[in-house]
C-alpha cells in the first residue's frame, strides 16, 4: 500500500526539507523540473506519444519554477520548439530566479495579460497552437478558486486538449485543492508528475479523470520525512490481493455458505449474476432465498443454486438464517418494500453485504428509528454515489449528503464517509471508477482507495457480482474490511482481464474472470 497525503502536508514537508535540512527551495526546484522532464520524456517514448510544439505556462509559484526548469531541460536536451507563457504578478524569489534565467537563455517568453489586465491574443493563439502544453498555473498553495484570466487560461488549455492536444500538470493540476469545491474550475491532465508523495485529492471521484496517469517523483525530499507524513488514506493495487489457499479437501460444506437475498420478477438476472460471482469466489454453497414467484425462474437459471423460496407476506427469521448460514449478501434486483426482512438480517448477527434495494430499505428502518444503525453483525454496505446519497437523506443526514457530493471538497468528502461509517459502525465501499473504503468499527482507521479507472466495468450488473464476491469472502470467514477490499480487488482485476480480452463486456463476461483472477491470487499467497 501507498501512502496519499494532503496538499497541506506536502507543502510541511518542503518547509521541512528547508529548515531543518538546510535544502535550498531552488535546489528543490531544480530537482523537481529535472525529473519531471525526464518522467515525461520516458513516459512519452513508452506510449509513442508524438508532439511538435510545446507551451510552458508558468504561475508564480513553485509550480511555474518547476515548469521553467522542464523547459531549460527541453532547451538542453535538443528541442527548440517551445513558448513560454507567464501568468501571475505575484512571484517568489525562486521562481524569479527561474524567469531570469529563461530570459538570458534567450526563450521565447510571453505575458498572459495585455497592458490592459486582459487575455492577450498572442495567448490564444499559442495555447491553440501547442500540442503539448505543461501546466505549471498553480499548485498546492492555491486558495481560492481560479478567476479572471487564469480561468480563462484553463478553459482554453481544457478545450485544446478536447482538440487532441496533450497536457501535462506539474504535481497537482491548476485549480485542485484539498479544501476547493470539486466542481470549480481544473485543468484537465492526461498526465500529472506529482512531487514527493500522492496527493489524496487526486482520488476524489469527481476529479480523478482530470488528473490522467499520475507518476511520482521526488525532488530530493528526505526520505524520513516521506514515510514519517501524515496520511489521509492508504492506495492499495493488486499487489496486495493475497487469499488464503483451501487444501485440496476442502469441499463445499469447508468453503462457506451464503445466504442470497435477490432478485424479483423484473430483475431474475440479478440473483444469477450475484450468485454466479459467489461460486467463481470459492464459495461452497449458495441459497437463493426468494419470493415464490420467482423460484422457479431462479432454479432454471441458476441450477448450482439451492432455490429457498417464501410465500408473500412472510419472512426469513433471523433464527433461520443464523443456523442455517455463515453470511449474507442481500439486495441485487431484490425490490422494494424489504424493511422487516432487513431488521430480521440485522437481527441474525451474521456477516453480511447489503447493496442496491437492501442499503435502501436498511437506511430506511434505520432512520425511521425501527432499529439502531449498530444493532448488525459486521455489515459491508457497497452503495455507488445516487444510492448514497439517497442513503444519506433517509439516515437525515443532508448535509453529509450534499458534503459528500459533486459540490462539496476532497476533505468534506472523506470526513463525511468516514462519520457515516463511523456512525453504523460498519464498512463502508463508496463504488465508482475510483473506490474508497472507510472501516467505521474502529475511530481513527485511514480509509483504502482503489484505483479503478476501467470504464467498461460501469456495465448493468457490475456491482451483482462485486456483493456476490464479498458475499463469498464473508462465508468463509474474512473479516468485513478484508472482505471488502479483497473483494474490490478481485472485481478490478477481473474487470481488468475482461477488458483486455473483450474489449467490453458484459456482467456475466465479467464473472467468468472472477475464478481465475482468485486461483491467481491463491497462488500468489504465502
Amino acid at each position: 500500500m501507498e501512502t496519499l497525503v494532503s496538499t497541506q502536508t506536502m507543502e510541511s514537508i518542503d518547509a521541512r526539507a528547508q529548515s531543518e535540512f538546510l535544502m535550498p527551495a531552488i535546489l528543490l526546484m531544480e530537482q523537481a523540473g529535472v525529473r519531471a522532464w525526464r518522467a515525461f520524456c520516458e513516459f512519452a517514448r513508452d506510449r509513442g506519444i508524438e508532439y511538435s510544439k510545446v507551451l510552458f505556462i508558468a504561475g508564480g509559484g513553485n509550480n511555474g519554477g518547476d515548469a521553467l526548469v522542464m523547459a531549460r531541460e527541453a532547451f538542453f536536451s535538443g528541442s527548440d520548439r517551445f513558448s513560454i507563457l507567464l501568468v501571475g504578478s505575484r512571484v517568489s524569489n525562486s521562481c524569479s530566479v527561474q524567469r531570469n534565467i529563461c530570459r538570458k537563455l534567450g526563450f521565447p517568453i510571453f505575458e498572459a495579460e495585455n497592458a490592459d489586465g486582459l487575455l492577450s491574443s498572442e495567448t490564444v493563439n499559442l495555447i491553440a497552437e501547442s500540442d503539448l502544453i505543461i501546466d505549471g498555473i498553480a499548485g498546492t498553495g492555491l486558495r481560492g478558486v481560479l478567476g479572471g484570466t487564469t480561468a480563462e487560461i484553463v478553459k482554453l488549455i481544457n478545450a485544446r486538449r478536447a482538440d487532441g492536444a496533450f497536457i501535462l500538470s506539474v504535481d497537482i493540476p491548476s485549480g485542485c485543492s484539498d479544501s476547493m469545491s470539486v466542481s470549480g474550475i481544473r485543468v484537465q491532465a492526461d498526465l500529472t508528475v506529482t512531487m514527493g508523495l500522492r496527493k489524496g485529492a487526486a482520488y476524489h471521484p469527481a476529479c480523478r479523470s482530470g488528473w490522467g496517469t499520475i507518476l511520482r517523483v521526488n525532488p530530493s525530499f528526505p526520505p524520513s520525512l516521506l514515510k514519517n507524513s501524515v496520511a489521509v488514506a492508504t492506495l492499495s493495487d493488486l499487489s496486495d490481493l493475497h487469499v488464503a489457499r483451501f487444501g485440496e479437501d476442502a469441499y463445499k460444506y469447508k468453503r462457506g455458505h451464503l445466504a442470497l437475498l435477490a432478485g424479483s420478477p423484473a430483475y431474475t438476472g440479478a440473483a444469477r449474476l450475484a450468485a454466479r460471482s459467489a461460486f467463481h469466489s470459492r464459495c461452497g454453497l449458495v441459497s437463493l432465498c426468494c419470493d415464490r414467484e420467482v423460484a422457479a425462474i431462479a432454479a432454471t437459471e441458476s441450477p448450482s443454486v439451492i432455490i429457498q423460496s417464501i410465500e408473500k407476506g412472510k419472512l426469513f427469521t433471523a433464527s433461520q438464517l443464523a443456523q442455517t448460514f455463515q453470511a449474507i449478501a442481500a439486495g441485487p434486483g431484490w425490490g422494494e418494500l424489504r424493511e422487516d426482512q432487513v431488521i430480521e438480517l440485522m437481527q441474525s448477527g451474521l456477516p453480511m453485504v447489503l447493496d442496491a434495494d437492501a442499503i435502501g430499505a436498511f437506511s430506511r428502518v434505520v432512520g425511521e428509528h425501527r432499529v439502531q444503525g449498530t444493532a448488525h453483525g459486521p455489515l459491508v454496505l457497497t452503495p455507488h454515489p445516487g444510492e448514497l446519497h439517497r442513503m444519506l437523506e433517509s439516515l437525515h443526514m443532508p448535509l453529509l449528503a450534499q458534503e459528500s457530493g459533486p459540490m462539496g471538497t476532497f476533505e468534506s468528502f472523506v470526513e463525511s464517509l468516514r462519520r457515516v461509517s463511523v456512525a453504523l459502525e460498519a464498512v463502508l465501499v463508496h463504488k465508482s471508477h475510483v473506490v474508497w473504503i472507510f472501516d467505521g468499527r474502529v475511530p481513527g482507521n485511514l480509509p483504502i482507495v482503489i484505483d479503478g479507472m476501467n470504464n467498461a466495468l460501469g456495465v448493468a450488473g457490475s456491482g451483482d457480482v462485486l456483493t456476490g464476491i464479498i458475499g463469498a469472502l464473508l462465508a468463509q470467514g474474512y473479516d468485513a474490511a478484508h472482505a471488502a477490499c479483497t473483494g474490490v480487488l478481485i472485481h478490478q482485476e477481473a474487470g481488468a482481464r475482461a477488458r483486455k480480452e473483450n474489449g467490453w463486456f458484459d456482467a456475466e463476461t465479467l464473472v467468468s474472470h472472477v475464478g481465475v483472477v482468485c486461483r491467481w491470487a491463491e497462488d500468489g499467497a504465502t
